[in-house]
């Protein structure tokens, strides 16, 4: 007996293609128009979205590697995006967040971002927008 795999119905397999597909394609904004990497650009939405946090943090809730997120933190930097506040109570951590020029970055490029997903949703009905909000809230639950 012969075991077959369909990729193209296995959904593992396809999440994959979509994300990546999906992440390239909206790397473009930031790319081509601000010099940001994908790494920059999670990282300056992080510290917008919820202000001041260490790399440990940025590490749990991107999953990225230490090695890209400290090498896009240092490119942030030298870009005077970031600012670096050492931990008063951990002699270890840092506290990045966004410079003033990080923050009008992370404003200018937010609505970019919302209105090409907008435009990647238009094929969906509102019933399908919410079927699959709640769809993906079960696969991938926010913990």
């Amino acid at each position: 007996m012969s075991i077959s795999l369909d990729l193209h119905n296995f959904m593992p397999y396809r999440f994959n293609r979509m994300a990546h597909n999906v992440s390239n394609r909206v790397a473009t904004i930031y790319t081509q128009r601000f010099g940001i990497t994908k790494e920059q650009w999670r990282i300056i939405a992080l510290l917008g979205q919820y202000g001041p946090m260490t790399a440990k943090k940025i590490a749990d809730l991107t999953y990225m590697d230490k090695v890209k997120i400290s090498r896009s933190v240092s490119g942030l930097a030298d870009l005077d995006y970031l600012s670096r506040q050492p931990s008063e109570t951990d002699k270890r951590a840092v506290f990045l967040d966004l410079s003033t020029q990080g923050r009008g970055l992370y404003e200018t490029i937010t609505p970019l971002m919302q209105a090409w997903e907008e435009q990647l949703l238009a094929c969906l009905t509102p019933e399908e927008r919410q079927q699959l909000a709640t769809i993906v809230d079960k696969l991938d639950p926010i913990a």
